[in-house]
């Protein structure tokens, strides 16, 4: 290639001007910017002038003036510097393929023949590093030292829909705020399909592509694409040019084009064409639309020859909900597709409830459970099934016949599924809370493989966790009322009847240590009311397992007891119907037996105890002498009883014990204890001889307590017989001095009586012998006891004579102070009267009878 043609000079028949870059026909003067005629050889060399500052008028005589070796050093400095820019034109064109608009790579031809020729240095620092560049449109769009490079290669990316997002910013920018054909570019260039449908943009964006679209609306080779650009942006109705501008790229021959327009219009052929691109991009697009729009021709042709990709971009993008035919085409590639799609075909079949399929597409899913879903790994298998068995929100009534034929088809190919799975996949099913949906609907069938599973070494346990969380999880997960349980035996229902179908039948000793473990782990969950009512059911109904039983269920066994005191309220009755079976051992039902006995019961129960310990003492005899202590200690206490009703049985249960104990003490030393006991580390013997040493003494004391109170109680006798004989003599003397105070006290009466009689005779029959007076029967005093001088007279002449002065007082009614007044009042009257005091004294002196 010559230097002319390095340099850029020439295009066709025209020529560069040196002055203002356009191509001019040659040997004339410039009708641009006037400059005057150069030849195209020293095109370098008027540039160079030019830039140092010659004036364009003058150019031309001055690029002539030049010396030829001037002319050869400034011609190939500008061929050198022309070099690096072709390098760049050349990567603009690989990238111009790939825009919609051409012309891009003369831009930039035309940008750096206004900058050239610069400095070497700055050259370099603009264009660095020169070469080779790499074909990779990314880089270019990242790391090309030119900008309007990097501009181009960022058109280039965001029109394959794969630009960073440093290009895709470089376009918006030029979209929001560049001119001309560099925003149309980036109009395109962001509207493409492969940027997204509809594409991300901003309100601003939006607006300005719809103005640009409308704007290039009219010219033919963008009209199509702009009404593309419009309809990716807006939501308004479509205007008639938009429409007939996308008919006219839909009927056009640039393929790409029609794949826009059709996409647009939603043409289902011309997409539908698209599927059998070249372009794995195109065809896979195409799918992915056509699975939006649920296209029949889609569906026919994945159901005729669809694989599993293709079944996976449709099932990416179907509607919801599908569209007919599309389970059945969905379903048929499942059936040909090695691993059956499962996964894909959960998420999609998740997306509505199993009833929401009406009665047809139950029985296609029942038909593909029946074909496949045994085949599958076993937590797949769970949660179809877990999605088949779960109601809608809004509709939980039970499921209809048919509905329930369907998903009793999950329920057993799940069960095939997981018991073909491996142990570690069986352990994960029983871990899921899905199971307890499975557990819900098992039936008879389910329930002997159940059984099996229980018994299997390594997942067993796994499923025995998962039976006794069944009921607290089917009340979390909503599968069953959540009902308080005020009951005490409320009915097991089906998670009791469950555990219990799980438990029946040979091999119940490989679930004991598994149950034991799990129902001590989860003891105190809620809702296990049933299962312990279950398990108490068949304590009841099979004494045989009561043992196992037992041991199994050792976490709920205080339940348990409860429920044995509520029907047999005996101690001793449970205490024999316990002690074999009770995996606590002898002890803990000698404890039972004995606390809070009442004394009158605690011989028989001794009894019962020694007969156990007897019993217990050949295969544990640590226990049994434990157990033995413990009754020695309560016989013992009972001793110490100041009920004389009861210490002589508990006399005769000791002297028993003594008689008894030798031989049980021989065996316990000379019976080896098993590794059952290690936990007790002594025999207890000495225990219980310590007891047996303080109930002899306890013995002996009560009895010379007892001869010592016989000894009291003979001298109390002897006492109370001298107290007796002392109380009778007593007794005698008061009668008889009673006797006499009676006599006295007639005698006394008597001489009362005599005395008043004689008394009342005196002072009525007491008369003077002497003749009376007028004197005598004069009244002085009436109203009183001695109206006359008489009277008073006979009262001392009574006195006189020595008559009671009490009773005569009594007899006339006086008392010592009335008769003090009386004889004042007579002697004062006396004193007064001669003949009173002169009669009275003939009265005192004359014989009275």
């Amino acid at each position: 290639m010559s230097a002319l043609l390095d340099s850029g000079v020439r295009q066709g028949a025209e020529v560069r001007c040196p002055g203002c870059i356009r191509f001019i026909p040659p040997d004339t003067a410039c009708p641009h910017c006037l400059c005057g005629a150069i030849p195209p050889e020293r095109y370098g060399s008027a540039r160079a002038l030019l830039k140092s500052g010659v004036d364009r008028f003058a150019l031309a005589a001055r690029t002539a003036a030049l010396e030829p070796g001037q002319v050869a050093v400034l011609e190939a400095r500008y061929a050198r510097q022309w070099g690096a820019v072709l390098r760049l034109a050349e990567d603009a064109r690989r990238i111009e393929p790939h825009l919609v608009q051409r012309g891009f790579t003369r831009e930039l031809e035309d940008a750096w023949a206004l900058i050239l020729p610069i400095e070497e240095s700055a050259l370099e620092e603009m264009l660095a590093p020169f070469s080779p560049m790499p074909d990779s449109l990314e880089w270019l769009a990242d790391k090309s030292p030119d900008p309007t490079l990097r501009l181009l290669a960022a058109f280039a990316c965001v029109h394959q829909g794969n630009g960073s997002r440093e290009a895709r910013f470089a376009v918006s920018n030029q979209l929001l705020h560049g001119e001309g054909r560099v925003a149309v570019e980036a109009m395109l260039a962001m509207t493409r399909w492969r940027n997204g449908l509809p594409p991300r943009l901003s309100p601003e964006e939006r607006e300005r592509i719809r103005n640009l679209a409308l704007g290039v609306l009219d010219v033919p080779e963008l009209s199509s694409r702009a009404a593309v650009a419009w309809s990716r942006v807006s939501r308004e109705v479509t205007p008639e040019r938009v429409t007939a501008a996308l008919h006219r790229g839909l009927y056009g021959d640039d393929f790409d084009v029609r794949f826009e327009c059709a996409l647009c219009l939603h043409d289902e052929m011309e997409v539908a064409q698209a599927l059998d691109s070249a372009d794995p991009e195109v065809a896979r697009f195409a799918r992915r639309i056509l699975s939006q729009w649920g296209s029949r021709r889609l569906l026919a042709r994945l159901r005729q020859d669809g694989d599993a990709a293709f079944a996976r971009e449709v099932l990416r993008e179907l509607p919801s909900p599908p569209p007919e035919g599309a389970l059945d085409a969905l379903l048929t590639v499942s059936l040909r597709t090695v691993g059956s799609l499962a996964a894909e075909l959960l998420s999609f079949a998740k997306q509505r409830p199993f009833r929401a399929w009406g009665a047809e597409g139950q029985q296609q899913w029942a038909r593909w459970a029946r074909s496949v879903l045994r085949d599958l790994p076993a937590e797949t298998a769970l949660d179809f099934f877990e999605w088949a068995a779960t109601p809608p929100r809004d509709d939980p009534e039970a499921p209809e016949e048919e509905e329930a034929e369907a998903m009793w088809a999950f329920l057993e190919e799940t069960v095939h599924a997981i018991d073909r799975g491996t142990t570690k996949d069986r352990i994960a099913c029983f871990g899921d809370s899905a199971f307890a949906r499975l557990l819900l609907q098992s039936g008879v069938d389910e329930q002997r493989r159940l059984n099996d599973w229980a018994r299997d070494t390594s997942s067993g346990e796994a499923l025995l966790e998962a039976l006794i969380q069944f009921p607290s999880r089917a009340r979390s997960m909503g599968l069953v009322p959540d009902l308080h349980i005020e009951e005490k035996h409320p009915d097991p229902g089906h998670p009791g009847r469950l555990l219990m179908a799980v438990w029946e039948g040979p091999g119940q000793h490989l679930l004991v240590t598994p149950l034991s473990r799990v129902v001590r782990s989860w003891s105190a969950l809620s809702g296990r009311e049933v299962l312990v009512e279950a398990v108490w059911r068949r304590f009841q109904s099979h004494p045989a397992e009561r043992g196992a039983l037992l041991t199994a269920f050792a976490g709920w066994r205080d339940r348990l007891w409860e429920h044995q005191c509520e029907v047999e309220p005996d101690a001793l009755v449970r205490f024999q119907s316990w002690w074999r079976v009770d995996p606590e051992g002898l002890f803990q039902q000698t404890s039972r037996l004995l606390d809070d006995v009442p004394l009158g019961a605690l011989p028989r129960r001794l009894r019962a105890l020694w007969d156990a310990a007897e019993e217990r003492v050949g295969t544990r005899p640590r226990t049994a002498s434990l157990s033995v202590s413990k009754g020695a200690m309560a016989l013992r206490n009972g001793l110490e009883s100041r009920d004389a009703a009861v210490l002589p049985a508990l006399d005769a249960e000791l002297d028993h014990f003594e008689a008894w104990l030798p031989a049980f003490e021989q065996r316990v030393r000379s019976t080896p204890s098993p590794p059952e006991e290690s936990n007790i580390h002594r025999d207890f013997l000495d225990d219980t001889h310590t007891a047996l040493r303080m109930m002899r003494e306890r013995r002996e004391r009560r009895r010379e307590s007892e001869e010592r109170e016989r000894q009291r109680e003979i001298d109390r006798q002897v006492a109370e017989s001298r107290r007796r004989d002392q109380e009778r003599r007593a007794e005698v003397a008061r009668r008889e001095a009673e006797a006499r105070e009676a006599a006295q006290a007639v005698e006394r009466e008597q001489q009362e009586l005599s005395a008043r009689v004689q008394a009342q005779l005196m002072l009525s029959t007491l008369q003077p012998r002497v003749p009376p007076k007028p004197v005598d029967r004069e009244v002085l005093f009436p109203e009183t006891a001695f109206p006359t001088l008489v009277d008073y007279a006979r009262m001392i002449k009574a006195m006189q004579r020595g008559g009671d002065v009490m009773k005569l007082f009594e007899t006339l009614g006086l008392t010592p102070a009335t008769w003090a007044a009386q004889a004042t009042a007579w002697g004062q009257a006396m004193v007064g009267r001669m003949e009173l005091g002169m009669r009275f004294g003939e009265l005192l002196g004359a014989p009275w009878e």
